[in-house]
């Protein structure tokens, strides 16, 4: 069994992975920065009793590790390999583009069981909840879930029609043309809509022009970020545009964690 590890800017993800299934699976509610917090969560998790014999770590916090791993010294997977291998896995691709939404996103062209990385932004899940909290004092990912569905774009952002009368090229005149340009009144529902939309909508665009300069036709979505039934909407709608249909896997949230430990078991052999 080999156990991936992703250190995340926020939180700490681990799956345990075996003959190309994952067998068991946990999120903290934190980065974990310490060799002692961090087997203390993995124990609490179930983690420790199993036959693992090789631990992978990935993610931005993972080149502050130092320490061993249940006794195992770890095995220090890049970023881009590991998103570029977990989010085709779990979308069961051999080529594809990798759209990983966590903290801020980072978009990886994957081909032949090689990674590239295409682009990325400084727009996610940090984002969302940064924002949100400064415009209304909300920063539980929950409720500003919830908190969107019943929201409206109308009050807050500039649609195209509003601007041209219409469509214009291959954007549709219901489309945000300038996202918090209008001063109107605005309900805390709206502006978590807003806020998650201003995420959503850019990174979809720069995923549909970095598919087409890599001459990929599948584009999967992976992260955090992609949980919010808003995020996940505008996604594919915006897609749409272009003439992409996302994919959003299952155990999407851990694809970086899956990929660390996929990447490991395909140098292994």
């Amino acid at each position: 069994m080999i156990l991936g590890i992703d250190f995340g800017a926020t939180t700490t993800d681990a799956v345990l992975f075996e003959e190309k299934k994952i067998l068991r699976r946990a999120s903290s509610g934190r980065t974990l920065g310490s060799a002692r917090e961090l087997e203390y969560f993995l124990k609490q998790k179930g983690f420790a009793s199993a036959e693992i014999k090789c631990v992978a770590v990935t993610g931005g916090k993972s080149s502050f590790f130092k320490g061993r791993v249940l006794g195992l010294k770890a095995v220090h997977v890049g970023e881009i390999d590991a998103i570029g291998f977990g989010g085709s896995f779990l979308a069961g691709l051999k080529r594809c583009l990798v759209v990983s939404m966590g903290t801020g996103t980072c978009i990886v062209s994957f081909e032949k069981g090689k990674a590239r990385h295409a682009a990325g932004t400084a727009l996610g899940g940090g984002t969302i909840l940064g924002l949100s909290k400064r415009l209304f004092g909300e920063g539980s990912p929950e409720k500003l879930g919830m908190m969107a569905s019943k929201g409206s774009l109308k009050g807050i952002d500039l649609s195209v029609e509003e601007i041209v009368g219409g469509n214009i090229g291959l954007i549709p005149g219901k489309a945000s043309a300038s996202s918090f340009a209008k001063a109107g009144r605005a309900s805390k529902a709206d502006l978590a809509l807003a806020v998650q939309n201003t995420v959503a909508e850019p990174n979809a665009v720069i995923a549909a022009l970095a598919a087409r300069s890599s001459k990929q036709k599948k584009i999967v979505f992976v992260g955090k970020t992609t949980t919010f039934p808003a995020v996940k909407a505008s996604i594919k709608r915006v897609l749409g545009y272009y003439g992409f249909t996302p994919t959003f896997p299952k155990a999407g949230t851990l694809a970086t964690a899956a990929g660390a430990a996929y990447f490991v078991t395909g140098k292994k052999r």
